[in-house]
């Protein structure tokens, strides 16, 4: 929707497909359709699992969960979207 209103990739156009390539084990068509996620994936899982680990690794969960760490993981997705669209990846 927001690539047909506005003639730009969201950060996330492409994810969809991509998680279905990846399921089907096509990790370059993956990366082509939307790179960000797939390079993305090992810190989501992370992300999933961090809560479960919390009471083992206490130290690691308060810097996982850090504003800093998200600070930078926004910086990443709009660095991602302007690349993405000026260089039209």
């Amino acid at each position: 929707a927001f690539y047909a209103l506005t003639g730009f990739k969201c950060p996330g156009c492409g994810s969809q497909r991509a998680i279905h390539a990846l399921l089907h084990a096509d990790v370059l068509a993956a990366i082509r359709y939307n790179a960000l996620l797939v390079f993305s994936l090992p810190f989501i899982a992370l992300l999933l699992t961090n809560r479960y680990w919390r009471g083992h690794f206490p130290r690691f969960y308060t810097r996982l969960n850090s504003t800093i760490v998200t600070v930078i993981a926004a910086i990443i997705v709009v660095l991602w979207w302007l690349l993405r669209n000026l260089l039209n990846l």
